[in-house]
């Protein structure tokens, strides 16, 4: 029982509250009076042009991390060739989650009217950045349970 409690709140403190925490905060802006009106939809736009990747990039390192403090206690080459692929697969998704978020940024800015025609829509960015977020999420998270 312990050690079911230990993994979950492993999972929770490490995939679930970086991921959620900040969208389920967001709409507390609804309760000020000065915000009220800009807190309308807040949460969506907080995801919709790939910020959520944020959390991507930085679970991604912590499956480096964890994955290279564990290499040198593989137990054969066919473990060690999976941890390299693992810091590949994180490494990977580090790089293209940093590019997503730049492009996502970019698209944000606001642009002089006439410009609007050539903006990648939001929604794309947005699910891009749910279904990579889930991906690492998973990966993360067997990384981590394949290590301990």
């Amino acid at each position: 029982m312990f050690d079911f409690l230990s993994r979950l709140s492993w999972l929770f403190f490490n995939v679930g509250v970086p991921i959620l925490a900040p969208i389920a905060l967001l709409p507390l802006l609804g309760f000020s009076r000065f915000y009220r009106r800009a807190s309308k939809g807040v949460a969506i736009r907080s995801v919709q042009d790939g910020q959520l990747l944020w959390v991507v990039i930085s679970m991604c390192a912590s499956a480096c991390y964890e994955i290279g403090g564990a290499l040198g206690n593989a137990s054969s080459d066919g473990a060690r060739a999976l941890m390299f692929a693992g810091l590949l697969w994180h490494g990977m998704f580090i790089v293209t989650s940093s590019m997503i978020v730049s492009f996502g940024t970019a698209d944000s800015m606001p642009h002089p009217a006439g410009e609007n025609s050539e903006r990648v829509p939001g929604r794309l960015l947005m699910r891009a950045s749910l279904i990579v977020t889930t991906l690492v999420a998973a990966s993360y998270s067997i990384s981590h349970y394949s290590l301990t």
